[in-house]
């Protein structure tokens, strides 16, 4: 650990979970004090569909029905 209180983490590990740089990485402590490293997802996008998919899950499709307006009738003039 350095001064900075920052942590340096092996190459090996990096590889291991496919680790970038601009990765946000979660240290978790079990009730047997051991600390394991999980990385967070780093996409917004997939935080957002993944929020859709739970949603949908829970109370249904969050698509509309498309509305049948009928036949075109043409243009409407107004009055001046």
């Amino acid at each position: 650990m350095t001064s900075k209180n920052q942590v340096t983490i092996p190459k090996a590990v990096r590889d291991l979970l496919a680790l970038k740089k601009a990765d946000t990485l979660e240290f978790v402590i079990d009730d047997d004090n051991r600390v394991s490293l999980k990385r967070q997802p780093d996409d917004s996008a997939d935080q957002f569909w993944n929020t859709i998919r739970e949603q949908e899950a829970k109370y249904g499709s969050y698509d509309t029905p498309t509305v049948e307006w009928g036949e075109d009738v043409g243009s409407e003039k107004i009055d001046e």
